[in-house]
Order: C-alpha cells, then sequence, then structure tokens
C-alpha cells in the first residue's frame, strides 16, 4: 500500500511540473522588450564592474557584500560585467580554465540574488600590447608600425591615432586576410557561452565593447566600417554563439564615435538566427562636453536630444528591438551633473530602455567614493522602478522630485511570477500609499529586507495602472 502511495506522489508531482512548465511555455517571446525565464517585461538598471578588471588579474576589486549592497540597498537587478579576449585566451588556442573558474564564482555572486547579468568583451584601444586594454599580444599584428607618444592631458582615446593601433583594428577586420583573429574571437566567445549557458541569470553578451574601425575614413566620412565590416563581424559571430547558446540575449553595439554624441548610426540590419529574436542594441552614451569634464552644457543637451532620436531611429532598423545603455556618466563636479542624470533617466523611462552606469570603481565618476561611502551620483540612480512586469509595460513614471512613481501595463495570467517593484525606503521615510486602478482582484506583498514590492492578479489582458506616493 505504501508502495503504491508512493508511486501516485511521484507521478502527481510530475504532473504537477509539467503543467507548471506547460503555463510557461504560454508567454510567447516578445522581440521588442527583455524577458525573464518566467515572462515577465524586465527593466534592467545596474552598474558597470569595472575599470579594474582590465588588467591586473582581470578580475574587478568588488567582494560579494559589494554586490549585496546593489542588490538590497540600492535596488539594482543587473551589471554589465567586464571580461577581455586577453584574460580568456592568453595564448593561441590556450584558454585559461583558472581565469573562468573565478569568473564564473564571481557572477555567481550576482546570479545567486537573482540579479542578472550581461557579460561584456570588452576593449580599449585594440590591446595592452599598444598601450589599451583587450586583446592578447599574439593579436596584435602592427604590420612593424612604431608607437607615437601623445602630449600630456590628451585624451585618452586619441591613443586610436596611433599607427599600431590602426593596424591592429584593421587586420582585425580584414576576415580574408587574418581569418584566425576573428575566429578565436568567436571561439573565446564560445567558451563563455558554453560556462554560462544554463544559468537564467547570466541573461546575455555584449558582443564587443565600442568596436572601433581603425580606418578613420570608413569610420568618419563613408561609414563602410559600421555598413560592411562591423555587420560582416556580428553576422559571423551570432550565429556561431546560437550554435552554443541558443536562448540568451545578445547584445550589439554601433561604432562609439560620433555616435555616443548623438550622431546617426551605420550599421546595418543585425539579425538573429534565433527564430525568435533575442536581440538588444547597446549603444553609449557620452555627450562630449559631459565626457570631457566640461559639464552639462547647451551643446550636450542637445546632443542628449540627438542621440535620442538617432537612436530610436536605430531600434526600428533593427526591427523594434529594446535598448541597453551600455555605458552613460560624468563627475559629480561637473556643472549641470544632476541635471544631465535628470533628464537621462526621463528619457530612459519613457522610452522604456535599459541601463548600467559607468562605472561602481570607487572615486571619480562611481557612485561611491574611495572608503565606499555614497556620492551624491547615487542619489541619482536609485530609483522607483518595475524591475519586472508580469505582462507588458504601457509606460511608467517615476518623478524624482514629488517621488511619486506610476506603470501602466497590460496583465498576462499565464505568468505565474509577481510584478515586483522596487521601492527604496530612502524616499518614503514616512511610508507609502499604493493607489490600484484597472483591477480590485489582486494581492500584495512587500518584502522589506529587498524594498519590493510584490503584485500579483489572476486577471488577463487587463490594462492596470499601479501608483505610488509618499505618505
Amino acid at each position: 500500500m505504501m508502495k503504491r502511495y508512493y508511486i501516485f506522489l511521484f507521478f502527481s508531482l510530475l504532473l504537477f511540473s509539467c503543467k507548471k512548465d506547460d503555463t510557461a511555455k504560454l508567454v510567447a517571446d516578445d522581440p521588442t522588450i527583455i524577458q525573464d525565464q518566467y515572462g515577465r517585461q524586465l527593466i534592467l538598471h545596474g552598474l558597470n564592474t569595472s575599470s579594474s578588471a582590465k588588467g591586473g588579474n582581470f578580475h574587478p576589486w568588488i567582494v560579494e557584500s559589494d554586490v549585496e549592497r546593489e542588490d538590497t540597498a540600492f535596488g539594482f537587478n543587473f551589471v554589465r560585467y567586464l571580461t577581455s579576449w586577453v584574460a580568456i585566451e592568453p595564448e593561441k588556442g590556450v584558454f585559461d580554465e583558472n581565469y573562468l573558474n573565478e569568473l564564473e564564482r564571481r557572477i555567481n555572486w550576482y546570479t545567486s540574488r537573482k540579479m542578472y547579468v550581461m557579460i561584456d568583451m570588452h576593449q580599449d584601444v585594440y590591446s595592452a600590447f599598444v598601450g589599451g586594454n583587450g586583446a592578447p599580444e599574439w593579436a596584435c599584428r602592427t604590420n612593424g608600425a612604431a608607437p607615437i607618444s601623445l602630449p600630456g592631458g590628451t585624451p585618452w582615446w586619441l591613443k586610436n591615432i596611433d599607427q599600431q593601433v590602426i593596424n591592429c583594428w584593421i587586420n582585425f577586420w580584414s576576415y580574408n586576410q587574418h581569418k584566425d583573429l576573428q575566429d578565436h574571437y568567436i571561439l573565446t566567445w564560445q567558451k563563455i557561452a558554453e560556462r554560462f549557458k544554463n544559468n537564467p541569470y547570466v541573461i546575455g553578451y555584449d558582443l564587443m565593447n565600442e568596436p572601433w574601425g581603425g580606418d578613420l575614413v570608413k569610420v568618419f566620412l563613408t561609414g563602410e566600417f559600421e555598413r560592411v565590416q562591423l555587420t560582416a563581424f556580428y553576422n559571423r559571430l551570432i550565429p556561431a554563439l546560437r550554435n552554443t547558446d541558443p536562448n540568451k540575449y545578445i547584445f550589439f553595439e554601433p561604432t562609439p564615435a560620433p555616435v555616443t554624441f548623438g550622431a546617426p548610426s551605420n550599421l546595418s540590419s543585425i539579425k538573429d538566427t534565433r527564430n525568435s529574436a533575442r536581440l538588444v542594441y547597446a549603444p553609449h552614451c557620452y555627450p562630449y562636453d559631459t565626457h570631457e569634464g566640461n559639464g552639462y552644457t547647451a551643446t550636450s543637451k542637445q546632443q542628449l536630444k540627438d542621440w535620442e532620436r538617432e537612436r530610436v531611429k536605430d531600434l526600428k532598423k533593427h526591427g523594434g528591438i529594446s535598448l541597453l545603455t551600455g555605458e552613460f556618466g560624468l563627475s559629480p563636479s561637473q556643472i549641470g551633473f544632476a541635471d544631465y542624470l535628470n533628464d537621462f533617466n526621463e528619457m530612459s523611462d519613457r522610452n522604456q530602455w535599459h541601463w548600467t552606469y559607468w562605472s561602481n570603481d570607487l572615486g571619480g565618476w562611481s557612485p561611491l567614493n574611495v572608503d565606499r561611502s555614497e556620492t551624491v551620483v547615487l542619489e541619482h540612480l536609485i530609483r522607483t522602478y518595475p524591475k519586472a512586469t508580469a505582462g507588458k509595460l504601457v509606460a511608467f513614471n517615476f518623478d524624482p522630485v514629488t517621488k511619486v512613481f506610476s506603470m501602466t501595463f497590460k496583465s498576462n495570467a499565464a505568468i505565474s511570477q509577481p510584478t515586483e517593484i522596487f521601492i527604496p525606503n530612502r524616499f518614503y521615510p514616512s511610508g507609502w500609499d499604493l493607489t490600484v486602478t484597472g483591477t480590485t482582484n489582486y494581492t500584495q506583498d512587500f518584502d522589506a529586507s529587498k524594498q519590493l514590492l510584490k503584485f500579483s492578479t489572476s486577471d488577463n489582458a487587463k490594462e492596470i495602472t499601479i501608483e505610488i506616493t509618499p505618505k
């Protein structure tokens, strides 16, 4: 009799699991948004981690308690986690498993807390061998050019005019002549994907940080670099990556300048080989004056408007996909820094765009001082926002002055997990009130440790508005 009972229990549990899985399958992929494993629409806010990973042992400075703080105190649900080609394949065909083990251990600090990770293959000025970071020495083909010395105070990115750097880039993009370079870069990505493909909180891969063309004519004048070479590179890399990991989001970037300043991109339409595309456009946003320390000037304000207009055009060209601003930021000592961050956040919210601030390195532009205390930057990064929505957002908004938050979404009863809204206690010292319109059929629960409101309804396809106001 007891044996029969256990058999019955086993099949009951099996049936329950199947039903749960079947329900999850009812939630269709929507290529216009980023969804979690339950089908909820995500809004991703977080930090870049970090410049300190560009050299040394190629790991960021943080310890696990820093991640805990980002999660619970600051309410971030996302990180752009830097790695680099040289860290993974320091010698041609030799992959550093010890580095990958440590990378996985550190990424698990985030994913064990249900924070999402985008792994960023970072480079600046191609490689440390030519004065930057990113590629291994064996992948530097300078054609024998001699390095140049730039005067002190010259912006770091002008090192890209060094003939050594130019030749490295030109050779990397010349696939027919230097096929092995891109092929090994792709192998490196496949090594990463093999490690993380089964972790649902590693949400995707940023294929290359700020890809640069080398040839200034093709970058600035003809647009050939983005239109032809960079597009071909992505169309080579994405199918190969999909062979290893068919499901994660793939984040791709245009060239940095002049796109970061609000200029159009010449990148051709990028396609996913997956049946339902999981692509995210990931440009960087640095109005020139804010980037170079001159403050949020009238020129910068216009460039931010230009940036929004041009990025909306880009998204249409790429099939109506979502956008994540992989980098933005400025020094809190700059004139108008608060206005810039407020304008940036308003732009992001109205477009339902995601972001990661540059960066969490201590001091400078960081939201943290060298002693890990908060800087004024953090006041503008911490916001009430919908981390995960059981349905599809129509709109959301947070007013940093009144602290009023509102969101409207169309509910999806096939999603088994609740809508989650981060509500930072620091903004509501006397508490907050919740107003719901569009349904009376809902439950709510507040997780004080994570400052997280969980809202559930069994209503389907209802347009629901939630408003949070200070008491």
